[in-house]
């Protein structure tokens, strides 16, 4: 039985940038890895030197996601249709409910979304931190929204986070955790170079891509890639893990 992974995330390039050795490992061995995007970037950069323009940016910045996808080994990608920037303006009913209604269609194992200051402190990946709390929540409980599908209920939800200790030498305005705090420690080495390369497709961001890649020691950073356990269904689960899918039942 194929164990299967939703990332639940608010922009193209959220799922290489943060996540992007993770996905690979798990699609490499065999996962059913699934990824949500809440946007299609409508409001990020056009490129340095453009690649579009902004009436037209959405559209390149989905198709950019498509070609990382597939780098990474992801099996399906979902756009959620919201509007890049304009998270906290939508009815949070409306984001849980979209969220909650994928879930239950692909029936994931485990959720991935972002800690509560989003690594980045943008508001759209603070507003799908929380929308993934009450999705993990709400897809398992059949009185939430019974006309989306029958209820599933994931088995964990991890936060995507950086140690604190790591961000303090980056002069970076990024936000993280104490290293104590973190709770899964995934091994990526694997996968750097995959990452790399799907970085590479996000040709409307080659600003954030320059900057992150030629920040001193990123190679080394990027051989481990880091989470919080936000909710659990399982009981006694030995902290800290090496592995997402650990405890996971067959089904």
């Amino acid at each position: 039985m194929r164990k299967r992974i939703l990332f639940l995330l608010a922009h193209p390039d959220d799922e290489t940038f943060g996540t992007g050795g993770t996905i690979a490992r798990y699609a490499r061995s065999g996962a059913e890895v699934h990824l949500a995007t809440a946007t299609r970037g409508e409001a990020g950069m056009v490129g340095d030197p453009p690649v579009t323009d902004r009436e037209h940016l959405g559209e390149v910045r989905a198709a950019e996601l498509m070609a990382a996808a597939e780098i990474l080994g992801i099996a399906k990608v979902h756009f959620l249709g919201f509007i890049d920037g304009k998270l906290a303006n939508v009815p949070r009913e409306q984001l849980v409910e979209a969220a909650v209604e994928l879930i239950r269609r692909v029936r994931p194992h485990i959720l991935v979304g972002f800690g509560p200051e989003g690594v980045s402190r943008h508001a759209d990946h603070m507003v799908m931190s929380e929308v993934a709390l009450s999705a993990f929540d709400r897809s398992a409980d059949p009185t939430w929204y019974p006309g989306d599908g029958a209820p599933w209920a994931p088995f964990k939800l991890y936060q995507f986070e950086i140690a604190q200790e790591l961000l303090a030498g980056w002069d970076a305005p990024l936000a993280g955790v104490p290293r104590t705090k973190l709770t899964a420690f995934i091994d990526t080495t694997e996968q750097v170079e995959t990452k790399i390369r799907a970085f590479h497709c996000h040709k409307t961001q080659a600003k954030d891509t320059r900057r992150i890649l030629e920040r001193p020691g990123y190679r080394e950073f990027a051989r481990q890639e880091t989470y919080v356990l936000a909710r659990t269904r399982l009981p006694g689960l030995p902290l800290p893990e090496d592995d997402l899918l650990a405890g996971i039942p067959d089904e």
